[in-house]
This record gives C-alpha cells, sequence and structure tokens, in this order.
C-alpha cells in the first residue's frame, strides 16, 4: 500500500516522504510499596510530507493502512504550506542500529515483577513512612521509511525502563530521591539504584548550612543537562538561520573550553535515539558539532542546511530538528575523582525552575532542589533554600574544571561536571 501510494504521489508530481512508528510497551506501576496495575499498550502513528509546487505539505494518522489517505491529505495541504526550497534525498546507504535486544522483546511479565517488588521492598527499608513508587517497563518498536526517490528501510529497538523514587516528610523538611535506568540491553544494575538512593536518602536527611557565595559545583548528569540545554538551543540550525543563535557565523571558533566536545551520534550502539535515517530520508551519522570548544556543526534539517549552504546531518524532523543521541564526551577521572579534589563545594543533583529563562543568553538560574554540601572531598549534609546561577557561555568557557568518566544515557548522553565560580544564593537567617 506504500509503494502505490507514493506511486501515486509522483505521478501527481509531489516529492513525498512516509514514515511510520509503531509500538509495544508493557508497563508496571507500584505505589506506597505495592503493585498499583499493569498495563499494555500499541500505538501506531503514520506521517506523511509532500511537496508539491515548491510548497510543503504534512499530514498524519493513527489508522493502519491510511498510507494513500494521509499523503493525498498532504498533497492537498501542500498548497498553503511553507516554502520548500529542496528536496527529499535518494537513498544513502546506512546500517540498522545495535539497538533491539531480543532479551528484552522476550522478557516475562514475571521477571519484570520481581524486580518491581524487589525495589519496593528495598524502599520500605529506608524508613517505616518512605512513600515509595517504582515503574518497570519494557517497549518494542518498528520504525521505517519509504519516499518517491526509491529510500525504503525499517529498523527495531527495544526500551527497558526502570525508575524507582522515595518520599519523606519530617516536618519542615521532604525528602524527594529517585534512581533510574533506561537502556535498549539488559544491562541494567539493580543494586547499584539501590546503593545510590540509599545513601543519597541519609544525606537529604540531614541539613547544613551554607553561606552565599561562589563555590565549586559538581553537577551530576541530570543537573548538567540544564547546563547543556542553552548550548544545544543555540546550535539549533533555526535559531542558527533566525539569526537569534550566538553561535551563529561563528563555524571554527573556539567557543567553549577545550575540556568540552559534544557529538550528535544517531547510529550510535545502544542509543536511544538511534536509527538509519531521520524523518526526513537523510542517512543518520555521527557528526562533531563542538570539538574540544571548536565550533564545528549545527544541527541541521534540509531546511536549515540548504538556507547554510551546508549539508544535512541526519536530524531532521517533521516539525523541526530531532537530534538522534547527543553525547558530551567525558574526561578521563572518575566522579569520586572530581569529588575528592573538591575541598568546600556543593553537589548539585537536581533543580527546580532553571530552564525558565532565555536560552540563548546562556544564563540558568534556578533552584537547587536537591543538593549536597562537600567539604574535603566528601559530602556531609543537604543545602536548603539556596539558588545557583551561571552563565553558560562564561562557565563553560572559562570555568569548566573536568568531565567524569562515567556517564548516564536518557535520551542524551551526559557525564558529571565540575564547574567553578559558580554563584549561590543561600537563604539568610
Amino acid at each position: 500500500m506504500m509503494h502505490k501510494a507514493l506511486k501515486q504521489a509522483a505521478s501527481a508530481g509531489a516529492d513525498a516522504t512516509v514514515t511510520f512508528h509503531e509500538s509495544r510497551k508493557v508497563e508496571l506501576s507500584f505505589e506506597f510499596n505495592r503493585l498499583k496495575g499493569i498495563q499494555n499498550t500499541e500505538s501506531l502513528s503514520l506521517t506523511a510530507q509532500a511537496i508539491k509546487d515548491g510548497r510543503l505539505g504534512v499530514a498524519f494518522s493513527t489508522k493502519a493502512g491510511a498510507e494513500a489517505d494521509v499523503l493525498e491529505r498532504a498533497m492537498r495541504l501542500a498548497e498553503y504550506g511553507a516554502p520548500a526550497p529542496y528536496s527529499f534525498p535518494a537513498p544513502a546507504p546506512s546500517t540498522k542500529p545495535a539497538v533491539y535486544s531480543e532479551e528484552i522483546a522476550s522478557l516475562r511479565l514475571e521477571k519484570m515483577l520481581e524486580v518491581g517488588e524487589d525495589l519496593s521492598g528495598f524502599l520500605k527499608t529506608l524508613h517505616p513512612e518512605v512513600n515509595g513508587s517504582v515503574g518497570v517497563s519494557k517497549t518494542t518498536f518498528r520504525e521505517g521509511i519509504a519516499n518517491t526517490k526509491g529510500l525504503e528501510a525499517s529498523w527495531d529497538r527495544t526500551v527497558l525502563s526502570i525508575l524507582a523514587a522515595a518520599e519523606l516528610v519530617e516536618g519542615q523538611n521532604m525528602v524527594q530521591l529517585w534512581d533510574f535506568h533506561v537502556s535498549t540491553g539488559l544491562d541494567v544494575d539493580v543494586e547499584r539504584m539501590k546503593r545510590e538512593i540509599q545513601a543519597r536518602f541519609e544525606l537529604a536527611r540531614k541539613n547544613v548550612r551554607i553561606e552565599t557565595g561562589t563555590y565549586p559545583v559538581l553537577f551530576t548528569p541530570m543537573a548538567f543537562r540544564d547546563l547543556v540545554s542553552p548550548v544545544l538551543a543555540c546550535l539549533n540550525g533555526k535559531a542558527v538561520t533566525r539569526g537569534i543563535s550566538p553561535l551563529a557565523g561563528r563555524l571554527g571558533e573556539q567557543v567553549f573550553s577545550p575540556r568540552l566536545t559534544v557529538l550528535e551520534d544517531g547510529l550510535m550502539p545502544g542509543g536511544l535515539g538511534s536509527r538509519m535515517y531521520d524523518a526526513q530520508g537523510v542517512a543518520c551519522r555521527r557528526t562533531s558539532l563542538i570539538e574540544k570548544g571548536v565550533l564545528s556543526e549545527y544541527l541541521l534539517d534540509l531546511e536549515t542546511a540548504h538556507k547554510l549552504g551546508r549539508d544535512p546531518i541526519g536530524t531532521g524532523g517533521v516539525s523541526g530538528i530531532e537530534p538522534g543521541n547527543l553525547v558530551v564526551e567525558g574526561g578521563s577521572q572518575s566522579k569520586d575523582d572530581l569529588l575528592s579534589g573538591v575541598k568546600r563545594g556543593i553537589m548539585i543533583e537536581s533543580t527546580m525552575g532553571a530552564w525558565a529563562g532565555n536560552p540563548y543568553s546562556g544564563q540558568v538560574s534556578g533552584n537547587i532542589a536537591m543538593g549536597f554540601l562537600i567539604e574535603d572531598g566528601k559530602l556531609v549534609g543537604r543545602v536548603k533554600d539556596c539558588m545557583f546561577s551561571v552563565n553558560v557561555f562564561k562557565h563553560l568557557k572559562d570555568h569548566l574544571v573536568a568531565l567524569s568518566r562515567e556517564a548516564r544515557n536518557f535520551g542524551i548522553t551526559l557525564p558529571y561536571a565540575l564547574v567553578e565560580n559558580v554563584s549561590v544564593t543561600a537563604k539568610s537567617g
């Protein structure tokens, strides 16, 4: 049906692409340390993009076998669509990424229940009044693309996701901690999750005071994402072509510390966003965006690549730039080594409201939702009622001390980051 629909679109003078996305998910949820529910869900989505008379039309459907209908609607909508001074590409070689695990696909419900019950039981041991919640899910995906130029490809992916969270209210102190695992393979380490939660839970119940000032801060991967997000926004080809990105026109310049390398790797083994082709039919690849602090490429789709006179890199989406796997390369030291080198500082694990400003200014400010005081290389207690402030263009250029070799992958792969001269404001009294 897809072949016939694309052939008809080509006969009507359209340059067209159809993508499909199927998923099957089994999800277990535990609340208050007991099983809450089991859900089985299936989904299907079809997307058609048609360029006709120099304009782009896009249509969607969730009905099986609706390829002809969705393509016809896309061609009709092209009359009112945005100008598209480009065309969808002819087939280019690509490889199926290593993101499918038969072990996950065949994972039995009994084993998922066992993992969920084990984690729920562990959370209860933290404190008699702790409210524990756990989620365990497995998802199998099939994705594919075809176009009027002869491109046709499909690939499979599996994802295992485990989340464990603990909440405890003690007077005016609320402790909220979590850890997670997400991967395309069955390489989960539940015992590591337990150790991480156990260690931080005890620290989070011990409040310590700090003074307003500047500190070296060890950002965990989750917190480091708040610093990296403005950088990615400025690398976005849409912002570059609109002239609102401060990185526009600066290819080849040293814009960050030599310690910072940022990659887009659409074919990364085990990558949660790995795929053979992007939504526009461009073959995915590994591209250096920032190489040892030097700006080397932008995140591009067909439109922005055309406007900038550059080649697309496989990050095109239906409605904008859609990276596959963004990676900040780590360094040579362990996170424990980074921690041990801090005389007096703070480790920020999570923030609140830190992504509310203008990303193109590079200013990141927000509350420290969960942070710990570091003294003589050790975590000694939780800091509360504090805010932090950095400017990523300054701090990731002049004050980035080191990145850890350990990293977490949750759609973007990030290490721990030690940053100096971070402004911290503590509540007085």
